[in-house]
């Protein structure tokens, strides 16, 4: 990705016949996450099991036969969910299993992608909760159970995104210090 090119830098190295091998180097800032390794595999079980939750829920709600649905102020955010939820489930399936000092690209396309697009779902399905609020206070005709399990499945789905934001507030990502990556064996 053009984003990270200036952290890499291209070698040139001439093998024993002669030729001449290219390879990257590393050369941007590392990063270092700071809570323990137990901690980190918990935050990762939990951020697994919440996407899944959330996930489960948001496509049980499209399921559900409500006449809400057919109103574009809930179908359009409901189906604009889709996009942030992509890169929540990216960057949690990319959360790291060990500790070390990170890479810039492996920290933004993890922990920083999650926490974007948790923010964009916490919106998107807000709007919808509320799309789902007006339209069962004014407009819904008959009977209410599908509007309201409905709305239960987007509730849930925004409070497991809700919870992992929460979670992720607890993880804090510093920069490594010169005296730091010495200490690490990185220069």
């Amino acid at each position: 990705m053009r984003k990270y090119a200036k952290d890499y830098e291209l070698e040139r190295k001439e093998d024993e016949k002669g030729r001449i091998k290219k390879t990257t180097k590393y050369i941007g800032d590392y990063f270092e996450v700071r809570v323990e390794l137990h901690d980190l595999i918990k935050f990762r079980r939990i951020a697994f099991l919440l996407l899944l939750i959330v996930v489960g829920m948001h496509i049980s709600a499209g399921f559900v036969g409500n006449q809400g649905m057919f109103q574009f102020y809930i179908a359009l955010p409901y189906v604009f969910v889709f996009l942030p939820l992509y890169f929540f489930a990216a960057g949690i399936l990319r959360l790291p299993k060990e500790k070390r000092a990170f890479r810039r690209d492996e920290v933004d396309l993890s922990f920083s992608r999650a926490k974007k697009a948790s923010v964009s779902m916490i919106v998107l399905l807000g709007v919808v909760l509320v799309g789902g609020l007006v339209f069962l206070i004014g407009f819904a005709e008959g009977d209410y159970n599908l509007e309201i399990l409905f709305l239960t499945c987007e509730a849930l789905a925004a409070a497991g995104v809700t919870s992992f934001w929460y979670f992720q507030k607890s993880i804090s990502i510093l920069k490594l210090t010169d005296k730091d990556k010495l200490s690490n064996g990185l220069y």
